[in-house]
């Protein structure tokens, strides 16, 4: 009995303690707890356990980049309460580093944190991107030329090209943008003269291939967070490459029988300016895909310069001329002159292109010169005059 006795008060003396020991057993948390934790203790007021609580699941790039967007912004209130701006900024770049296109709201976030983004931003200061589309270039006659003796009339279809190129922008700001592109074009154009004196006709089908080098500069705006519209303008500098034309001379006799000549297209890279300029206005819009951007634009690119060499216009390319032929190769006339009965007038040569393409924004998290904290005052004061008529 006294041994029963014993051993009931022994049980129950160990009880307490035995109980105090598994309660006291920490429960390891993972990391989608120890972010709900840290809101929790942030809400409470315990500030200072919170750098820990997320450190290591931070270093160890455990979370998403919205997980981390939820961290960061716990993390900038608390250093913020703590009086350590420093850390507050580094938090905040952090976390632009997950997300590049955060922005704070009064109406969503806290204040301070509105306050805090205003010196710091992550818009990309170099843009590239890619594009291909399609181009129709229009004829515009200068002066005009002709191997007849007669009046002539002409028509000039458009010619379809493309074009395909790279650009890279230089963000001044959200809004402004330096941008210089590289674009290889094939364009043309096509003429079907016909002289009112004997009813003959001549065809051209103008074939040329380009490096254009626009540069220009773009303003951009936001309609929303998808989609963004923008114009441009600016000045480019075309190189040809190489030209050819395929002509065909048609003699109407006047007993309505023809004499046709034709025959493979020629070269008459000689016979045009090499480099001119042009003058350019655009207009397009992107659409965001992610953190990128598909975009499409319409070009109208006006040729300044007279493309027709007034030197070389009556003579056949060298190059293509047996030397061992001729005393003096540079000096034979054209086939298009002898044959097909056509001389380049002097002409300038407008470009219209639709393009579409891929853009990358190379994001770059950073602290700005100068804050801009005005806006959000002023929208501080009229909600504070608000509360007050309430």
């Amino acid at each position: 009995m006294a041994l029963r006795l014993f051993l009931l008060c022994f049980l129950i003396a160990i009880g307490p303690v035995t109980g105090y020991g598994q309660a006291a057993i920490p429960v390891e948390l993972n990391c989608d707890g120890k972010l709900d934790q840290a809101a929790q203790e942030f809400d409470v007021g315990h500030f200072y356990a919170i750098p820990s609580i997320l450190g290591k699941c931070l270093a160890d790039n455990e979370y998403s980049d919205a997980q981390k967007v939820r961290a960061y912004l716990i993390l900038c209130q608390v250093y913020m309460i703590l009086d350590d701006p420093i850390s507050a900024g580094d938090s905040y770049l952090r976390l632009l580093k997950a997300d590049p296109e955060f922005v704070p709201t009064p109406e969503e976030h806290p204040i301070d944190i509105v306050y805090l983004s205003k010196q710091y931003t992550a818009t990309p200061i170099f843009t590239p991107h890619i594009r291909l589309g399609l181009n129709g270039s229009l004829y515009r006659q200068i002066y005009s030329l002709s191997t007849e003796p007669y009046a002539s009339a002409s028509e000039n279809p458009l010619r379809v090209g493309f074009q395909l190129g790279v650009g890279l922008d230089w963000n001044y700001n959200d809004n402004f943008s330096l941008c210089g592109e590289v674009n290889l074009a094939n364009r043309g154009f096509s003429r079907n003269i016909v002289y009112t004196g004997n009813n003959d006709e001549t065809t051209i089908q103008s074939n040329q291939w380009w490096l254009d080098f626009p540069v220009y500069v773009k303003y951009s705006f936001g309609v929303n967070e998808q989609i963004r519209p923008f114009v441009y303008a600016g000045m480019a500098v075309n190189l040809l490459l190489s030209a050819s034309g395929q002509f065909t001379y048609t003699d109407n006799k006047p007993n309505g029988a023809q004499i046709v000549s034709e025959g493979p297209p020629e070269t008459v890279t000689n016979q045009q300016n090499r480099l001119s300029h042009s003058w350019l206005v655009g207009a397009g819009i992107r659409y965001k895909i992610g953190r990128n951007f598909l975009f499409a634009d319409v070009r109208y690119m006006a040729g300044m310069t007279n493309l027709a060499d007034v030197n070389n216009i009556y003579y056949q390319d060298p190059g293509s001329i047996d030397p061992a032929q001729l005393g003096n190769p540079g000096y034979h006339l054209a086939d298009n002159i002898t044959r097909y009965h056509y001389v380049s007038d002097y002409f300038k040569l407008d470009n219209v292109s639709v393009s579409f393409g891929y853009v990358k924004p190379l994001y770059k998290p950073r602290k700005v010169k100068k804050a801009r904290t005005r806006s959000v005052a002023r929208k501080v004061r009229e909600e504070t005059k608000e509360e007050g008529k309430k």
